[in-house]
Protein backbone atom coordinates (compact mmCIF):
# COMPACT_ATOMS: atom_id res chain seq x y z
CA UNK A 1 0.00 0.00 0.00
CA UNK A 2 1.24 3.53 -1.03
CA UNK A 3 1.62 6.38 1.92
CA UNK A 4 -1.17 8.35 -0.01
CA UNK A 5 -3.68 5.61 0.05
CA UNK A 6 -3.07 4.35 3.90
CA UNK A 7 -3.28 8.19 4.42
CA UNK A 8 -6.60 8.42 2.88
CA UNK A 9 -7.59 5.29 5.08
CA UNK A 10 -9.01 5.07 8.22
CA UNK A 11 -6.07 5.61 10.86
CA UNK A 12 -2.68 5.46 9.98
CA UNK A 13 -0.15 5.81 13.19
CA UNK A 14 2.40 8.18 12.88
CA UNK A 15 5.71 7.72 14.78
CA UNK A 16 8.73 10.13 14.90
CA UNK A 17 12.09 8.06 14.59
CA UNK A 18 15.35 10.26 16.12
CA UNK A 19 18.89 9.28 15.39
CA UNK A 20 21.02 10.87 18.58
CA UNK A 21 24.77 11.22 17.48
CA UNK A 22 26.71 10.78 20.36
CA UNK A 23 29.97 10.95 20.67
CA UNK A 24 30.33 7.89 21.91
CA UNK A 25 27.24 5.91 19.28
CA UNK A 26 24.78 6.61 17.48
CA UNK A 27 20.82 6.02 19.24
CA UNK A 28 18.00 5.36 17.30
CA UNK A 29 14.71 5.83 19.55
CA UNK A 30 11.47 6.37 18.39
CA UNK A 31 7.68 7.84 19.92
CA UNK A 32 6.17 4.35 19.38
CA UNK A 33 5.71 1.92 22.52
CA UNK A 34 7.74 -0.76 21.22
CA UNK A 35 10.55 -1.30 19.05
CA UNK A 36 10.45 -0.85 15.31
CA UNK A 37 12.78 -1.97 12.37
CA UNK A 38 12.84 0.35 9.79
CA UNK A 39 15.33 1.93 7.40
CA UNK A 40 18.25 -0.61 8.28
CA UNK A 41 18.33 0.14 12.43
CA UNK A 42 16.06 -0.87 15.50
CA UNK A 43 14.89 2.14 16.52
CA UNK A 44 14.19 1.82 20.74
CA UNK A 45 10.50 2.50 21.85
CA UNK A 46 9.42 1.57 25.41
CA UNK A 47 8.40 4.92 25.92
CA UNK A 48 11.94 6.16 25.90
CA UNK A 49 11.08 9.22 24.08
CA UNK A 50 8.25 10.90 26.09
CA UNK A 51 7.30 14.39 24.00
CA UNK A 52 8.73 16.37 20.55
CA UNK A 53 7.88 19.93 20.66
CA UNK A 54 6.43 21.92 17.85
CA UNK A 55 8.64 21.63 14.38
CA UNK A 56 8.15 25.09 12.88
CA UNK A 57 10.11 26.34 9.96
CA UNK A 58 10.97 30.09 8.98
CA UNK A 59 11.99 32.11 6.08
CA UNK A 60 13.27 34.85 7.99
CA UNK A 61 16.59 34.56 10.02
CA UNK A 62 15.31 33.25 12.61
CA UNK A 63 16.55 29.40 14.26
CA UNK A 64 13.55 27.62 15.61
CA UNK A 65 14.61 24.93 18.24
CA UNK A 66 13.25 21.63 19.16
CA UNK A 67 12.85 20.11 22.71
CA UNK A 68 12.89 16.52 23.53
CA UNK A 69 11.53 15.18 26.45
CA UNK A 70 13.54 11.76 26.83
CA UNK A 71 12.24 9.42 29.51
CA UNK A 72 14.45 8.74 33.12
CA UNK A 73 13.36 5.48 33.26
CA UNK A 74 16.16 4.02 30.60
CA UNK A 75 19.49 4.36 32.80
CA UNK A 76 21.53 4.61 29.47
CA UNK A 77 20.40 7.40 28.08
CA UNK A 78 20.03 8.86 31.39
CA UNK A 79 24.01 8.56 31.89
CA UNK A 80 24.93 9.72 28.61
CA UNK A 81 22.63 12.67 28.75
CA UNK A 82 23.30 13.65 32.42
CA UNK A 83 27.43 12.90 31.56
CA UNK A 84 29.74 14.55 30.32
CA UNK A 85 28.92 17.74 28.26
CA UNK A 86 31.39 16.64 25.30
CA UNK A 87 29.09 13.83 24.77
CA UNK A 88 26.17 15.20 23.46
CA UNK A 89 26.55 19.14 22.66
CA UNK A 90 27.30 20.13 19.22
CA UNK A 91 26.76 16.77 18.20
CA UNK A 92 23.99 15.99 14.85
CA UNK A 93 20.89 14.74 15.72
CA UNK A 94 18.14 13.46 13.21
CA UNK A 95 14.01 13.89 13.76
CA UNK A 96 12.17 11.47 11.14
CA UNK A 97 8.36 11.33 10.33
CA UNK A 98 7.15 8.01 9.41
CA UNK A 99 3.87 5.94 8.90
CA UNK A 100 2.57 2.83 10.23
CA UNK A 101 -0.55 1.29 8.32
CA UNK A 102 -3.43 -0.74 10.18
CA UNK A 103 -1.20 -3.99 11.20
CA UNK A 104 1.70 -1.20 12.47
CA UNK A 105 4.09 -1.94 9.95
CA UNK A 106 6.07 0.76 8.25
CA UNK A 107 4.82 2.43 4.92
CA UNK A 108 7.56 3.69 2.89
CA UNK A 109 10.52 5.35 3.75
CA UNK A 110 10.62 7.82 7.00
CA UNK A 111 10.21 11.24 5.87
CA UNK A 112 13.22 13.78 7.39
CA UNK A 113 11.55 16.57 9.65
CA UNK A 114 14.17 18.08 11.15
CA UNK A 115 18.07 18.17 11.77
CA UNK A 116 20.26 20.05 13.75
CA UNK A 117 22.29 19.74 17.08
CA UNK A 118 21.98 18.71 20.53
CA UNK A 119 22.36 21.70 22.77
CA UNK A 120 21.60 21.70 26.30
CA UNK A 121 19.84 18.69 28.78
CA UNK A 122 18.07 19.82 31.73
CA UNK A 123 16.17 17.63 34.46
CA UNK A 124 12.36 18.76 34.60
CA UNK A 125 11.15 17.10 37.70
CA UNK A 126 7.13 17.46 37.19
CA UNK A 127 4.45 18.46 38.92
CA UNK A 128 3.94 15.26 40.95
CA UNK A 129 0.28 14.63 39.35
CA UNK A 130 -0.11 14.27 35.51
CA UNK A 131 3.74 15.29 34.81
CA UNK A 132 5.99 12.80 35.90
CA UNK A 133 8.81 14.43 34.51
CA UNK A 134 11.94 13.74 32.68
CA UNK A 135 14.98 14.74 30.76
CA UNK A 136 14.51 18.13 27.93
CA UNK A 137 17.10 17.76 25.41
CA UNK A 138 17.13 21.28 24.07
CA UNK A 139 18.20 21.30 19.70
CA UNK A 140 19.44 23.98 17.57
CA UNK A 141 20.10 24.55 13.99
CA UNK A 142 23.44 24.56 13.38
CA UNK A 143 23.71 28.63 12.38
CA UNK A 144 22.15 29.64 15.97
CA UNK A 145 25.08 30.87 17.76
CA UNK A 146 27.71 32.75 16.72
CA UNK A 147 30.46 30.10 16.43
CA UNK A 148 28.49 29.13 12.92
CA UNK A 149 26.90 32.42 11.78
CA UNK A 150 24.74 32.01 8.95
CA UNK A 151 24.68 34.99 6.19
CA UNK A 152 21.53 36.80 5.35
CA UNK A 153 20.43 35.70 2.10
CA UNK A 154 16.80 37.60 0.84
CA UNK A 155 14.83 37.04 -2.43
CA UNK A 156 12.89 38.93 -4.25
CA UNK A 157 9.59 37.66 -2.50
CA UNK A 158 10.89 38.30 1.07
CA UNK A 159 11.64 41.66 -0.03
CA UNK A 160 8.23 42.53 -1.11
CA UNK A 161 6.65 41.05 2.37
CA UNK A 162 9.09 43.47 3.99
CA UNK A 163 9.09 46.75 1.69
CA UNK A 164 6.34 46.22 -0.38
CA UNK A 165 7.06 47.72 -3.83
CA UNK A 166 10.51 47.68 -3.16
CA UNK A 167 13.08 46.42 -7.18
CA UNK A 168 16.04 46.25 -5.18
CA UNK A 169 15.91 42.08 -5.60
CA UNK A 170 13.89 41.96 -8.61
CA UNK A 171 16.86 40.23 -10.68
CA UNK A 172 18.68 38.65 -8.27
CA UNK A 173 17.38 34.85 -9.44
CA UNK A 174 18.53 35.41 -13.07
CA UNK A 175 22.02 37.28 -11.84
CA UNK A 176 22.90 33.94 -9.74
CA UNK A 177 21.03 31.16 -11.88
CA UNK A 178 23.45 33.14 -14.96
CA UNK A 179 26.97 33.26 -13.74
CA UNK A 180 29.24 35.54 -15.67
CA UNK A 181 32.46 34.90 -15.99
CA UNK A 182 35.06 37.52 -14.57
CA UNK A 183 37.63 38.84 -16.12
CA UNK A 184 41.65 38.59 -15.25
CA UNK A 185 43.97 41.16 -14.58
CA UNK A 186 46.24 40.17 -17.56
CA UNK A 187 42.96 40.74 -19.95
CA UNK A 188 42.38 43.93 -18.67
CA UNK A 189 46.19 45.63 -18.77
CA UNK A 190 46.45 47.26 -21.95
Amino acid sequence: MTLEAELAGRGPAFVYLIELGFASGTHYVSSWNHAIDWAGHTWLGLSTLLSVSAVTESERLQYPGLELGLNVANSALLALALGSVAEYRRRPITLYRGVLDEQLRPVDAPELAWAGLMDQVRLATGNGEGDPGGLVLRCELPGRDGRAAQGLRLNHAQQQARHPGDTGLSRIEQLTGQPRPWLSKRFQRI
